[in-house]
């Protein structure tokens, strides 16, 4: 996987670029003054109480990874300078995260964010702003560029959290929530991120299902938390583990329960609790230059002022054998255009057809083009339809350029999602897999996040 990173940042030039203009506006004059007017003081609490019902019936406000405003694409948060990389910041490090998007109207906003603390289920915690942050309660923000040379007219705001007028103080996680300068309660988007504070060890491994019946096509993930110096009154009650595959959290494993407690180490090995369907690696194709095929386009036109991309046909592989030939980013993209250096104001967009052949339409649930390229979540962009006259799945999805992994999950109306429906499942499948602890002590309101094990099943056991 190194590699591949490797060869697409350097098929397209330096890494990640932003710099540039800044708008004189209340937000800039607010910094100056060392203040933030009073139109922009108000609470996350706030927030959480009057949060409009009715952004759409679609996109009701969550605690969740979404996009709230049609015209807002190319939602980003990533380590600074690690784009692949997870949103996750440590408690006693200077590290940072970069927060991006693209606002296709074209038209200056007063754009601000906040953050509320969470619990380890992603419900709002019942801690208040001072608890949890230092400095303002929301931090306006005044970086952003107007695209260059592009067909789509587009503004790439960019931030970075945190910054010197508000820093998170506790561990855990966090939803960060951006918004209009006079909408504080119509969120544009919002972004769950995480912050560690490490008081533990933890030991892990992926291997096949111990369980003869998954053992082909299911991922084991076994671990131990060594908390040797750090005090865990109960840990069959104060202590939440959270797994997540490849960087999702629709399809996350907790409430597992310690097998075994001996002195300092916590001991989590079960059979059937935590297993992962294996999956398949990742599609992908590679719009980084709208000038020539590469390997996954069938086509690329203009039309209506529009860049065309049409992929070649996919197939389901829900029975078919691992290949393992092309070797995934585990679901990611990078924003590139291979002409350019400053990916982040000069890629273009274009209108990006999928076609998937299908006998016959699921009556079951809805099927979607799944990844990083949606967020992580279903958003309507990204459901596919079924041509009963040409019988297969298509959609057309607005995207900009760069390399993209993608795959075709099932979102079942029962609520179960799966990617095997036309994936297939395999245990030779090469997945990234985190460990969360989340740990509430005694008398506390809040959970603690105190250690993340990252995990690959490369090493499959």
């Amino acid at each position: 996987m190194k590699n591949i990173i490797k060869v697409i940042i350097l098929s397209s030039g330096i890494l990640f670029s932003c710099g540039g203009s800044k708008k004189t506006s209340q937000f800039d004059e607010s910094l100056n003054n060392g203040k933030i007017s009073e139109s922009l003081i108000f609470s996350a609490t706030e927030i959480k109480k009057n949060i409009s019902k009715d952004i759409t019936t679609e996109n009701k406000f969550h605690y969740g990874n979404a996009v709230y405003k049609p015209s807002i694409n190319s939602v980003q948060l990533h380590p600074l300078r690690f784009e692949i990389g997870n949103p996750i910041l440590h408690l006693s490090l200077k590290d940072s995260l970069v927060l991006s998007f693209d606002d296709l109207s074209n038209i200056p906003q007063n754009y601000a964010y906040t953050l509320i603390h969470c619990n380890a289920d992603w419900t709002p915690s019942d801690l208040v702003e001072s608890e949890y942050l230092e400095g303002f309660f929301n931090e306006p923000i005044t970086d952003y560029q107007f695209s260059f040379n592009t067909i789509q007219n587009y503004i790439h705001y960019q931030t970075t959290i945190p910054s010197a007028n508000l820093k998170p103080t506790l561990s855990g996680n966090y939803l960060i929530i951006v918004f209009p300068e006079n909408q504080k309660h119509q969120p544009i988007l919002s972004q769950r991120m995480m912050i560690l504070d490490e008081k533990i060890s933890i030991k892990g491994s992926v291997k096949r299902a111990t369980n003869l019946d998954y053992r082909n096509y299911k991922h084991e993930i076994d671990f131990v938390i060594n908390h040797s110096g750090y005090e865990i009154d109960n840990p069959f009650v104060d202590i939440m583990p959270v797994i997540t595959q490849n960087y999702r959290w629709d399809n996350t494993i907790t409430g597992l329960q310690a097998v075994f407690v001996k002195d300092s180490k916590i001991i989590y090995d079960h059979e059937e609790e935590n297993l992962f369907d294996g999956g398949n690696e990742y599609r992908f194709f590679d719009i980084q230059s709208l000038r020539y095929l590469s390997e996954r386009l069938a086509s690329i036109s203009f039309q209506s002022d529009t860049h065309r991309v049409v992929l070649r046909t996919d197939k389901a592989r829900s029975f078919q054998r691992y290949s393992g030939l092309v070797k995934d980013i585990n679901g990611k993209r990078l924003i590139r255009k291979q002409e350019s250096s400053r990916h982040a104001i000069e890629a273009d967009y274009a209108l990006v057809s999928f076609t998937l052949p299908y006998e016959h339409e699921v009556s079951h649930g809805n099927l979607y083009v799944f990844g990083q390229i949606s967020n992580y979540v279903f958003p309507e962009s990204h459901r596919m339809t079924y041509n009963k006259e040409k019988r297969h799945y298509e959609a057309n999805i607005y995207l900009k350029q760069g390399y993209y992994n993608y795959e075709y999950v099932l979102k079942k109306f029962d609520g179960e999602n799966l990617n095997r429906f036309i994936e297939g499942s395999h245990y030779q499948t090469d997945n990234d897999y985190h460990i969360y602890i989340y740990h509430r002590q005694t008398g506390e309101s809040y959970d603690r996040l105190i250690g993340i094990q990252k995990l690959t099943s490369k090493d499959l056991l």
